[in-house]
């Protein structure tokens, strides 16, 4: 098995590939190797560290070290000048990252999963060149750096499940390129920066499952090439900011913001609007105005026939109250509808009818339904009636006898 390596002078060595080495535990001196350009290590999980040297190859640029488990620390890329990708992926005995010193060329950093990842040398500014920055599964990872901002290139920032991740630097504000900012599942982000506003070129934030997020800064109307904004899950977010309008707001997706009351108008060219699960009550009437709203997704509410500006702009509709007995007929006034959502509704016995928009209707595990009060004539339309046994025969045939894309019924049960 291969424990060790030895190797001649090396200067003339381009390319060195030993992935999946999984008995290699150190490399020996590559201090010859004055000409490598790429070294890759990708699952070599035994590596326990690298030579000095290969911080001072000035003519390295890719290095893969990808699967490389059992590595603890990393020597200083102080004088990789020539360094354009370091991708460390699932790194999880990885706690720190050394100096990046002069490794201005730097494009992409990769620590995906480096679980042990505690913080990013300071150096990180140096890597002004740097596109793609990928932090995702860095559970541990406290703080980024205030030098990140000197990244002035950056295009993409992965922050995805740092969960213990409190808050960005106020410099994030100056890296006017960053297009693509990722925070999903950092469940311990009290605030964005009021900086954030700065960062113009942004055109897609997730902050998904930001459980303890209670606000956005106001500064966010200044991000005026936003086209998808994504805050699923921020169960403590009240409000958003008023009075601001984000031109290029494709989609903005709201869905289990429980504690949200207020209908969001903070782009009125909004094209898909998601509000499955928030507290929303009211819906305003400026709303049909609205020139490119097509998708709007939100949770039935008892006052919803309160709103019948709304009925006609509905597209899909999910039922919240798995506790309803039956669907309200109110929805064949839902003229646009085209998505209704039923799975699980265990105590609904029948199907009222529906408009002839409808395309799609998931009713699966429904498990009292026994009519369908209605009729499909839509030939596009999608039927989803899977273990809905109580089914009567005249439902069933209704079924098979439609013209549909799909049809799933009740199986025999077993």
């Amino acid at each position: 098995c291969l424990c060790y390596l030895s190797v001649q002078p090396l200067q003339n060595l381009r390319q060195m590939d030993l992935s999946y080495s999984v008995n290699l535990k150190e490399l020996p001196d590559l201090s010859t190797a004055i000409n490598l350009r790429k070294l890759f290590l990708s699952g070599c999980s035994s590596l326990i560290k690298l030579p000095s040297c290969i911080g001072n190859a000035t003519n390295l640029e890719d290095l893969d070290l990808n699967g490389c488990s059992s590595l603890v620390e990393l020597p200083s890329f102080g004088d990789a000048i020539n360094l354009q990708k370091l991708l460390l992926r699932h790194c999880s005995n990885l706690v720190e990252l050394p100096s990046i010193g002069n490794a201005i060329n730097l494009r992409e950093l990769d620590l995906y999963y480096c679980s042990s990842l505690i913080r990013l040398p300071s150096s990180i500014g140096n890597a002004i060149n740097l596109l793609i920055l990928d932090l995702n599964g860095c559970s541990n990872l406290l703080e980024l750096p205030s030098s990140i901002g000197n990244a002035i290139n950056l295009q993409k920032l992965d922050l995805r499940r740092c969960a213990k991740l409190l808050e960005l630097p106020s410099s994030i504000g100056n890296a006017i390129n960053l297009q693509n900012l990722l925070l999903d599942d950092c469940s311990s982000l009290l605030k964005l920066p009021s900086s954030i506003g700065n960062a113009t070129n942004l055109v897609y934030m997730n902050l998904s499952n930001c459980s303890n997020l209670v606000e956005l800064p106001l500064s966010i109307g200044n991000l005026q090439k936003l086209q998808e904004l994504i805050l699923k899950g921020c169960s403590k977010l009240e409000d958003l900011p008023i009075n601001i309008n984000l031109e290029s707001l494709d989609r903005l997706v709201l869905n289990d913001c429980s504690m949200l009351k207020r209908f969001p108008e903070i782009s009125t060219n909004v094209r898909a609007l998601y509000l499955c699960g928030t507290a929303i009550e009211e819906v305003p009437l400026s709303i049909r105005s609205w020139p490119r709203l097509d998708e709007l997704l939100m949770s039935y509410f008892d006052n919803l026939i309160e709103f019948p500006h709304v009925l006609d702009i509905i597209t899909n509709l999910i039922l919240s109250d798995k506790d309803l007995q039956e669907v309200p007929p109110l929805i064949k006034r839902i003229s646009r509808l085209q998505t209704l959502i039923l799975k699980g509704y265990r105590k609904v016995v029948s199907l009222p009818q529906i408009p002839d928009s409808l395309k799609w209707i998931d009713a699966e595990d429904c498990e009292s339904l026994e009519r369908l009060d209605c009729s499909f004539h839509n030939p596009e339309i999608t039927l989803f009636f899977g273990k809905c046994f109580k089914l009567n025969q005249e439902a069933r045939d209704l079924i098979i006898q439609t013209p549909t894309r799909q049809a799933v019924l009740p199986g025999r049960e077993v």
